[in-house]
């Protein structure tokens, strides 16, 4: 489960919130929750109506459909709602282990006033018993004693700052490549990547060369959906604040994030900063002339204030949660994740896929705070009334009643195949990771071989596909898992493969399948 850092870090996992209770022993949201359910009681016959109608509608058709009805139920509970005017985003820092990924956010918290001396004289001190001098900054972010000692991020840990312009929650992803799903896990969820490069001797030759966790995070995150990456060269304090080798670096990283989507020119959509993590140089405030004069450009904390956001969905489209987990505090559940698209109110009702299950949405929280109302790009906690913890999973979504979303057991996918010992063919089972979702998937039908920048078919149906193939291809999952295709609903669409510890391939969802696996057995084509 995600943790929870000191001072003011805030994980995406268990958090207890505090209400003043009045004499009835209800809160204003419990109150209001028991209106809602009321509400929905009286029209619980005409939705399931309009969702047995909606068995019969083209996918197109639905989301219309769906689009009307929470039109309707907006327009039935027209009320004033607060909400903070800063925009929201999450913010992923990856890279290779060692890069300084932790000594960073935890350097910007300290920088924010979240960690005080005191706690950082504490964390020094805990820092020099495992003689990790210098480590107190990550400390801030690594609380576990086992990530202390050993001196490895294990989790995607998670703080929350704010600047003027905007609220940004950090996620700090593992770098060592024993941890990638937990790194795919935040990088599901971010807006925008920190690439964080070692400029230490031997360290970014290491990161950078195969094996190293440099290339594939930033293929990961691509893969995710992050369309907007920061660069930061780390440590150019050991290197004296070397310009040569800053340029030597950025000269072999742009030809590759160039390949992943990522152009500083053509895009607009990198940059590249030298940074100091340990000393604080260029993370918020600039670095001196005497330090470092040949840097005119903005720092870290700049270019993110000044930053264009990622499109986002809009708060009346279907509202689609994938959920990290699930936790229960004081008897009660409660969900959490990224809203990707929609809102929910307190006192309205959603449902989980792929189960089905409607609960009452009981409270909201975003950063210990609470809200009556959620929107896209908030990080949520929802109390829930009508669900019980075997009823979630992670990887579930929430969404609205009713819902466009589907899930499926098949899909057609665009398949990119990165690194494989052997060959793929029908029958290879692999993990497939799709937004908060892990998932046992097999090849069912390799459809046909593509040329990688034409698209143009090269081959019908080929027997197999080995490394650097593209394929068109029919994928069966274990269990149902909630998909899009991803011209439709990009975040949904978007998937890798994993298999022995590797990421083997990355991959589009181009259309789903209505059928399972029992009506294939049923028409006898298993």
């Amino acid at each position: 489960m995600p943790k929870k850092g000191k001072a003011g870090t805030l994980s995406l996992g268990k958090k207890k919130t505090e209400e003043a209770k009045p004499k009835n022993g209800n809160t204003k949201a419990e109150e209001e929750s028991k209106e809602g359910a009321s509400a929905a009681a009286k029209t619980s016959d005409d939705k399931k109506e309009g969702v047995s109608s909606t068995s019969k509608m083209s996918p197109e058709e639905l989301r219309e459909y769906v689009k009307k009805e929470i039109a309707k139920q907006r327009e039935s509970n027209k009320k004033d709602f607060v909400r903070d005017p800063r925009p929201h985003f999450n913010i992923v820092f990856c890279g290779h282990v060692d890069a300084g990924k932790s000594t960073i956010s935890g350097h910007l918290l300290m920088e924010k006033g979240l960690v005080d001396q005191r706690e950082m004289d504490k964390l020094r001190r805990e820092a020099e018993v495992y003689h990790r001098e210098g480590w107190e900054y990550a400390y801030v972010m690594d609380v576990s004693e086992e990530e202390r000692s050993k001196g490895i991020t294990r989790e995607t840990g998670a703080a929350y700052i704010e600047t003027e312009k905007r609220r940004v929650t950090i996620l700090d992803a593992p770098g060592h490549k024993a941890f990638v799903p937990s790194m795919i896990g935040g990088a599901t969820q971010a807006d925008i990547c920190v690439l964080v490069i070692s400029s230490r001797k031997g360290e970014f030759e290491t990161g950078f060369e195969k094996g190293g966790q440099t290339r594939e995070h930033a293929m990961l995150v691509r893969t995710c959906g992050v369309k907007q990456m920061i660069c930061v060269i780390n440590k150019m304090d050991e290197c004296g604040w070397d310009k040569g080798r800053y340029d030597e670096i950025v000269g072999k990283l742009k030809p590759f994030l160039r390949q992943n989507g990522y152009d500083e020119e053509k895009g607009k959509n990198l940059c590249f900063i030298p940074i100091a993590g340990l000393s604080g140089e260029n993370l918020i405030h600039h670095s001196a002339d005497d330090i470092c004069p040949w840097y005119k450009g903005p720092t870290m904390m700049d270019f993110i204030d000044n930053l264009v956001l990622p499109e986002t969905k809009s708060e009346n489209d279907v509202l689609c949660i994938p959920l990290v987990g699930f936790y229960k505090d004081d008897g009660r559940i409660f969900i959490y994740g990224k809203v990707e698209s929609g809102s929910i109110a307190v006192g309205e009702k959603l449902q989980i896929l792929p189960t089905k299950l409607e609960a009452f949405v009981e409270g909201i929280s975003i950063e210990s705070t609470e809200f009556e109302k959620c929107y896209p790009g908030d990080n949520v906690h929802l109390r829930m009334r009508g669900l019980d913890e075997g009823d979630i999973h992670a990887g579930y979504v929430a969404t609205s009643i009713p819902t466009s979303l589907r899930t499926v057991e098949y899909f057609q996918a665009r398949v990119v195949i990165l690194d494989v010992k052997n060959i793929i063919c029908a029958g290879s089972r692999v993990m497939l990771h799709a937004h908060a979702a892990q998932e046992e998937a097999s090849f069912h039908k390799l459809l046909a071989k593509v040329d990688k920048k034409t698209g143009e078919v090269l081959e019908k149906e080929p027997t197999h596909a080995k490394a650097g193939d593209v394929v068109i291809a029919r994928m069966e999952l274990e269990r149902s898992v909630v998909l899009e295709p991803h011209k439709e609903f990009d975040k949904m669409g978007r998937f890798m493969l994993r298999d022995d510890g590797k990421t083997i391939a990355i991959g589009l969802v181009m259309k789903l399948y209505e059928s399972t696996k029992e009506s294939l057995v049923k028409s006898g084509k298993p």
